[in-house]
């Protein structure tokens, strides 16, 4: 067999392959996605991008600052929860009006409202916990009159500074 044969083979091999593939994914769309999907990552010819063309989730937002990088302030004490409960006590509701009343008529001040969760949880529940709990005192301080688009909310879940909390909290920082 010659070299041009050989290639003519493994041409109508690899062509008779990929439309078998072609045909199942357009068969199984959903799962034929997924299988592409997550076989892109296998490409080790793909460059990676360098570390400063990466964008993280918790960048600035239009008129808030980073949590990343900013120097907040407390708006009051950190609100404790207990457990896995994400429901507002009483003692919440009076440190939430406080922050109200402290912010009177003042419409530029702007709230990063901040979960964080018990180091001891799983990753996934810790975040989406210290989610719940930041959108329930973000909710409470709307019902209150607070407009919703100077509030930014944000979970930390487990993941956090030794320098920030380390249980069950969150905290309305002024920005």
């Amino acid at each position: 067999m010659s070299n041009d044969e050989i290639r003519m083979m493994r041409f109508h091999s690899i062509s008779a392959r990929l439309n078998v593939l072609t045909s199942f994914v357009t068969r199984h769309s959903a799962f034929g996605i997924f299988l592409l999907l997550s076989s892109c990552s296998s490409f080790s010819f793909l460059p990676h991008p360098p570390s400063e063309a990466i964008v993280y989730a918790l960048g600035p937002r239009e008129g808030h600052t980073s949590p990343l990088g900013a120097n907040l302030k407390p708006a009051c004490p950190a609100l404790v929860f207990e457990g896995d409960g994400f429901k507002l006590s009483t003692a919440h509701e009076g440190a939430i009006r406080g922050v109200v009343t402290e912010l009177g008529g003042n419409k530029k001040t702007r709230l990063l409202i901040a979960g964080y969760a018990q180091p001891d949880l799983p990753h996934d529940h810790a975040r989406s916990l210290s989610e719940r709990r930041a959108q329930a005192v973000r909710q409470r301080l709307i019902e209150l009159e607070l407009d919703p688009s100077k509030i930014q909310t944000v979970g930390f879940g487990n993941d956090f500074s030794p320098s920030g909390p380390s249980s069950g909290v969150v905290v309305i920082y002024r920005q």
